[in-house]
């Protein structure tokens, strides 16, 4: 065997193997973890695969819905439970195979002929390979990991957005459960006014009007309370699809109350910036640029040229019956597609990706702009509740106490009172929900934890009335 013949079988094992690649069984699922837990700290990710693990984290699910739910355990529950985001999850292995095949080569042609004349048969036979696939492997495979990225940033949006979600939802659930209370003990009241105002009308110390007045917003706040119980039942059928919860595992707990926000307001400088970098909606941008970028050089390297096929052909001769070896080419004749529609369509592409990125980054720095003032305006109202209107109440329920006890006002006013102050308490209630929600937005919006926030404080019983305070 001459040299280059031993030097050229080792080249085409080395090709041949360089062809044949596994497909990875963790498809990328490491980098979407980690990249997930640097922006929800505290928080496990996982992807049930039927592996052993999926046991110890249905346990782990299980022992989280025993105690009433804490904000970040309702998130972690969804991050381990959601089965939207589980499915969501195979387009990992739906990408990591498609990097795979990138990087594969075609497989070689085999094709055959057989002539038969009057007395002779004539076969041939070639292998074709594709070269064109060879030479164009590493632009490929750049161009499919590029994809593949961009699919893990994808993953780790859904994780950001599952978790903003789910935030969004116990904090309503919480609030709609605290303001029922609340309504409940207002629908007690005006249920005293209104037999209070029967047993007067029976003798005689009340008019027929102010009787029916009485009974006519007794009932309808029973409709209210109706009402607001169906809403309550909604919110927690919301929170059960996202934590993925079914049959005795909805039947969780919520704290009584939500949380005080901290004193300090987040400064809006810097938040800009900090989305710029966090936000995987722009790396995935930016990872289409990329793409596009790849794309586009490799359609300009490739011009007309579409098909180029080298192999060998042999044929017997029919005349001496000699077997005769020589190379064969395909190639393409550009006479009508010379590839300036392709080109044309990749620079168009990268055109595009080009300005989706920079839209998207304007509407990055609007989205936590908008976030932060709505954050701000919740704090500042649920604050003015807690510090000014709450006492302010509470001071018109202990004046009307005192005015009563010495007959100067009828029962009516300290009802109307007391009335005036449970409302004044579902308003900070609501104050209360917009700040959390508003802060689930503002954290989604700059993709991870408000920088330096400081620990939210206990909501302090006294700051709302409870069911102890009816009159």
């Amino acid at each position: 065997m001459t040299d280059k013949r031993k030097g050229l079988l080792p080249a085409l094992a080395l090709l041949l193997l360089g062809g044949c690649t596994a497909v990875p069984g963790d498809a990328g699922f490491a980098d979407v973890r980690r990249t997930a837990s640097a922006r929800l700290p505290g928080e496990q990710v996982q992807w049930n695969r039927g592996t052993p693990d999926d046991k110890r984290e249905t346990d782990a699910v299980a022992r989280l819905i025993e105690s009433p739910l804490a904000a970040e355990s309702a998130v972690q529950i969804a991050l381990l439970n959601n089965p939207r985001l589980q499915a969501e999850y195979e387009r990992l292995g739906v990408s990591q195979a498609a990097l795979v095949q990138a990087g594969l080569l075609a497989n070689p042609v085999f094709s055959t002929d057989i002539l038969v004349g009057d007395s002779t048969i004539s076969p041939a036979f070639g292998v074709v390979q594709d070269f064109l696939a060879v030479f164009t492997r590493s632009a490929r495979q750049a161009i499919a990991a590029s994809d593949f990225d961009r699919v893990k940033d994808d993953m780790v949006n859904k994780v950001l957005d599952l978790a903003a979600d789910v935030r969004s939802a116990y904090y309503t659930a919480v609030a709609d459960e605290q303001e029922a209370d609340l309504f409940g003990q207002a629908v007690a009241t005006l249920e005293v006014a209104a037999d209070t105002a029967e047993r007067q009308s029976m003798a005689g110390n009340i008019n027929p009007r102010d009787q029916t007045l009485q009974q006519a917003q007794y009932a309808k706040a029973i409709v209210e309370r109706s009402r607001i119980e169906a809403r309550t039942t909604v919110d927690r059928e919301r929170l059960d699809r996202l934590l993925g919860l079914s049959g005795d595992q909805t039947s969780w707990n919520l704290p009584d109350r939500l949380p005080d926000p901290p004193s300090s307001k987040p400064s809006l400088d810097g938040l800009e910036k900090v989305a710029i970098q966090r936000r995987l909606d722009l790396a995935g941008a930016r990872q289409d640029l990329q793409t596009a970028t790849y794309a586009l050089d490799l359609g300009r390297q490739l011009g007309w040229l579409s098909v180029l096929g080298l192999g060998v052909q042999v044929e017997k001769d029919p005349d001496t019956h000699k077997w005769l070896k020589g190379p064969v080419v395909e190639l393409t004749l550009p006479l009508f597609d010379q590839g300036q529609a392709r080109v044309a369509t990749l620079e168009a592409e990268q055109r595009e990706s080009r300005k989706v990125l920079v839209a998207l980054a304007t509407d990055a720095r609007s989205e936590v702009r908008e976030a932060w003032a709505r954050l701000i305006a919740a704090q500042e109202a649920a604050a003015f509740y807690k510090v000014t209107i709450l006492p302010l109440q509470q001071r018109v329920v202990d004046e009307n106490a005192k005015l009563a006890s010495g007959m100067l006002i009828g029962i009516y006013d300290v009802l109307r009172g007391r009335q005036d102050q449970l409302d004044a308490a579902r308003d900070y209630v609501e104050a209360l929900k917009d700040y959390w929600v508003a802060c689930a937005r503002l954290e989604r919006a700059i993709a991870g934890p408000l920088p330096a926030t400081p620990a939210a404080e206990p909501s302090k019983q006294a700051s709302i009335p409870s069911a102890g305070d009816r009159p």
